[in-house]
C-alpha cells in the first residue's frame, strides 16, 4: 500500500474527516483530502506523522476497528495497546517499501536464516517407496504427481551409480509445497540423492511473477548450498497455455505431465520406466535447455577462487551501483586496515592484497562515469568495541569469520570520507533503519548483482536476468528513497559521516 492508500484507509475505517484531523495535525483539510486521493506527495514531516499516528491511536476503540488496525499491520490484536499503537501506525505510515522489494527482504531474510549445509551431516534416513514394477503408470491430480514423484526419488536412490537430473515444470508449485508431510519428505530424499553424488540441472521459470519465482528459488536454496545443481531459464516470452512437466533420471525414469488453464488436480502424471521413453523425454529436455541461459552461479566457500573470478568479471562491467553489506564494503577498506585484519585470518592461500588492488582499479574506473552508493548501518559504539561488528564477506573470502577493532574501524569510516571528497560519483546513505545483517546485496543497474548469505555457512549467488536484478535494485533504492538517491546531499552525508566517526572516538 501506498501512503495515500493507508491514509484513506485509516481514515474510513475510523470514520474521521478531513476536516477533524486537519485540526489536529495542523493541516488543511483540502490538502489532506488530496494526499488520500494520491495527488500529493506522502507527508514526509515526522511531527506530522507522529500528530496523525496518535490522532488514530486515540481513535481505534472499537473492536472491529482494533482488529482491522492489527491485521493490516500484521500484529496479534492484544498486542494493539495504547501505549504503543500510535508507535506502529507512525511506522507503517513511513514505510514507502514497494510490495516488491518487501518480498526481496523477505526473500534475504529466509536465506541469512539457513544454517547448515543439507549434505553436510547425515542426510535424514527416509525410507524410498517402491514402485510398481510395470514398464509405465499413470498417476491423477495432485496425489498422483507426489506419488509419482516419490516412486521417481525412491528409484534415484536404489542406483549404485550417480546420475544428473533434469527438471523442468512451468505448473504451479502447490503439489511440492501445499503437503507439509510431502515437501518434508520430497526434500528429504532430495538431500539423500544429492549426499550419494547426484547432480541436477533445473530450468527454472522466470515468466512466474517475482513472488513465486523468489519462492521457488527459496524452496531450492538449502540444496543450491550443496553445489551439486545448475539453474538454468528460459529468456524469452511463452504464452503459458501449455504447461508442462519434465523429471527426468536419464539413466532410470521419467515423470511428464501436460496440462492447461487449472487442470493440475485433474491432470495425468505419467511415471515411465521405459528407456526408449526415457531416452526421448531427455532429448526433448536437451532441446529445450540449449535454448536456454544459466539463471544464476552458486558459490559456496569451497567455490572460493571462481567466486573472486565472477565477483572481478562484475566489477568490470559499467553501470550505476549500490551495494549493502553486513557492515562496509571491502572496496573502500584501506590498505593499512586489510594489512591489520589479514594476518588473522586463517586461509593463508588468498592473496587478498592482489585482489584488493584489482577491486580498487575496477571501482575507481567505475566512478569515472557512473554513481556508486554504498548503505551504510550506523553500529552502536560499544558493539564495535566488543568486536562484534564482522569483516564483510571474510568467511566467504577467507574460510573464517573476522571482525574489526575499534581503531580499524574507525580508519575504514575516515577512508570513506576521503573517497567522498575526492570522487563526486561516490556516495554514501547511513541509516539507523534496523536491516538484517547476514547478507550482501550488489547490484548494477540493468546488469547484474551479486547476493551473499554471509553467515557460516556462507553461499554467494551471481545473476544477470533482468526481473532479478530490477527487484533487487528497487529493494536497495528502497533503502536510500528514491529522491534521495536521484538528488544525493553530499554535504549532508559528510556531516552525518563525520559525527558518526567522532561519536565513536569517544569509545577509544
Amino acid at each position: 500500500m501506498q501512503f495515500y492508500e493507508k491514509l484513506d484507509f485509516l481514515m474510513n475505517i475510523l470514520n474521521t474527516t478531513n476536516s477533524a484531523l486537519s485540526l489536529y495535525v495542523n493541516l488543511d483539510a483540502s490538502h489532506i483530502s488530496r494526499l488520500r486521493r494520491g495527488k500529493r506527495s506522502a507527508v514526509k514531516d515526522e511531527n506530522s506523522l507522529r500528530l496523525m499516528a496518535e490522532y488514530f491511536s486515540r481513535r481505534c476503540s472499537d473492536d472491529y476497528q482494533r482488529k482491522a488496525l492489527a491485521d493490516t499491520l500484521g500484529i496479534d490484536s492484544l498486542s494493539l495497546d495504547t501505549c504503543n499503537s500510535s508507535q506502529l501506525i507512525m511506522r507503517w505510515l513511513m514505510d514507502e517499501k514497494n510490495e516488491g522489494a518487501k518480498k526481496i527482504e523477505n526473500f534475504l531474510n529466509q536465506i541469512s536464516n539457513i544454517s547448515a549445509r543439507p549434505i553436510a551431516s547425515e542426510p535424514a534416513n527416509i525410507l524410498p517407496t517402491i514402485a510398481s514394477t510395470a514398464d509405465t503408470e499413470i498417476y491423477f491430480g495432485l496425489e498422483g504427481k507426489r506419488l509419482a514423484v516419490e516412486y521417481f526419488l525412491s528409484d534415484v536412490l536404489a542406483q549404485k551409480q550417480s546420475q544428473t537430473l533434469l527438471l523442468y515444470s512451468d505448473e504451479p508449485t502447490d503439489w511440492m509445497t501445499a503437503d507439509r508431510e510431502f515437501a518434508t519428505k520430497w526434500a528429504a530424499l532430495m538431500i539423500q540423492a544429492l549426499s550419494k553424488g547426484t547432480r541436477i540441472k533445473i530450468i527454472h521459470t522466470v515468466s512466474r511473477d517475482l513472488d513465486e519465482m523468489l519462492n521457488a528459488i527459496s524452496q531450492w536454496m538449502p540444496l543450491y548450498m550443496s553445489g551439486l545443481i545448475e539453474p538454468y531459464y528460459y529468456p524469452k516470452k511463452k504464452d503459458g497455455i501449455f504447461k508442462r512437466t519434465l523429471f527426468i533420471a536419464p539413466n532410470t525414469s521419467a515423470i511428464t505431465s501436460s496440462t492447461t488453464g487449472d487442470m493440475i488436480n485433474k491432470a495425468a502424471n505419467f511415471y515411465t520406466k521405459n528407456k526408449e521413453a526415457v531416452w526421448a523425454l531427455t532429448e526433448e529436455f536437451n532441446q529445450y535447455i540449449s535454448l536456454c541461459n544459466p539463471l544464476m552461479k552458486i558459490f559456496t566457500s569451497y567455490e572460493k577462487t571462481s567466486y573472486i573470478d565472477t565477483l572481478l568479471e562484475f566489477e568490470k562491467e559499467k553501470g550505476n551501483c549500490i551495494i549493502i553489506t553486513e557492515s562496509l564494503s571491502l572496496l573502500t577498506m584501506p590498505e593499512a586496515v586489510a594489512s591489520s585484519f589479514t594476518p588473522r585470518i586463517m586461509d593463508k592461500t588468498l592473496n587478498y592484497y592482489e585482489l584488493a588492488k584489482n577491486r580498487m582499479a575496477n571501482f575507481q574506473q567505475q566512478l569515472q562515469d557512473n554513481s556508486f552508493f554504498e548503505i551504510i548501518r550506523i553500529f552502536d559504539g560499544e558493539k564495535i568495541k566488543n568486536g562484534e561488528v564482522k569483516i564483510s564477506s571474510s568467511d566467504m573470502l577467507s574460510g573464517e569469520e573476522a571482525f574489526y577493532t575499534l581503531d580499524e574501524y574507525i580508519s575504514h569510516l575516515e577512508n570513506i570520507q576521503h573517497l567522498m571528497n575526492t570522487y563526486p560519483n561516490f556516495n554514501v546513505y547511513l541509516t539507523k533503519e534496523l536491516i538484517e545483517s547476514q547478507y550482501m546485496v550488489y547490484v548494477k543497474e540493468n546488469l547484474g548483482a551479486i547476493i551473499a548469505k554471509t553467515s557460516a555457512p556462507s553461499v554467494a549467488f551471481a545473476f544477470n536476468e533482468s526481473n532479478l536484478t530490477a527487484g533487487f535494485w528497487d529493494y536497495l533504492i528502497s533503502l536510500i528513497s528514491k529522491k534521495a538517491y536521484r538528488y544525493p546531499n553530499k554535504k549532508k552525508s559528510s556531516d552525518k559521516l563525520r559525527e558518526y566517526i567522532s561519536s565513536l572516538k569517544l569509545y577509544k
